[in-house]
């Protein structure tokens, strides 16, 4: 039973790139994805003591998702089989996207600046490719690596990217667009969905504070 059913609705209103090749790739962006005000504010001298409510309240919109994980087997881009599990002990940032979705090559700058910061701690950026979402509903693996290839050598990101050939990981994490990220904490439950770009750095590390400040 797929456990994120639930969020799909959400996800038809706020994703950045409709999967379907019926539709528009794009839609209105909502990148901050913020609940009130336009600039978040830096954190506080005082908000390791914070709650992972206060410390998102007012900046930006996480969905709660409070789920264990559901795990899958993906091919990293030097052909080792990876699993979501093994990075259990980490918060992960579980990352959908497409090498045609504006959005998502809007946040990856972002995501490649904050894996160069975090490599070395209790964090990791996983981006998922699945082969339908980047041929928009075909199912040629092959011709969907080298567009992922291409892009990423093009582009020199260093964060690991997964190749979900057969779109395993897709239909567990299934959301109506990309980028689709999801954030798991070191026990392996999902504790938010960002539906959308993450707008920068800061929103990234914002997300990490909450899920540290749950004490796990």
């Amino acid at each position: 039973m797929k456990i994120f059913t639930l969020l799909l609705v959400l996800g038809l209103f706020v994703s950045g790139c409709a999967v379907s090749k019926d539709v528009p790739q794009e839609k209105p962006q909502d990148q901050t994805a913020k609940s009130n005000g336009e600039n978040a504010a830096n954190p506080s001298q005082d908000e390791d003591a914070a709650s992972p409510q206060d410390i998102l309240k007012n900046r930006y919109y996480f969905l709660e998702v409070n789920k264990p994980m559901e795990d899958f087997e993906a091919e990293d881009l030097n052909g080792n089989k990876v699993k979501l599990s093994d990075y259990k002990g980490k918060i992960i940032f579980l990352n959908f996207w497409a090498t045609w979705c504006p959005p998502c090559r809007t946040e990856m700058p972002h995501m490649e600046e904050f894996y160069a910061k975090y490599k070395d701690e209790d964090v990791v950026v996983l981006a998922v490719s699945s082969t339908s979402v980047e041929l928009r509903g075909g199912t040629d693996d092959k011709a969907a690596e080298k567009k992922v290839r291409d892009f990423i050598q093009e582009y020199g990101y260093t964060f690991p990217v997964l190749l979900d050939r057969d779109d395993e990981a897709w239909k567990i994490y299934y959301q109506t667009g990309v980028p689709a990220n999801y954030i798991i904490d070191k026990e392996g439950i999902v504790r938010y969905l960002k539906v959308g770009a993450f707008s920068g750095q800061q929103e990234m590390e914002l997300a990490v504070e909450a899920i540290r400040a749950m004490g796990e």
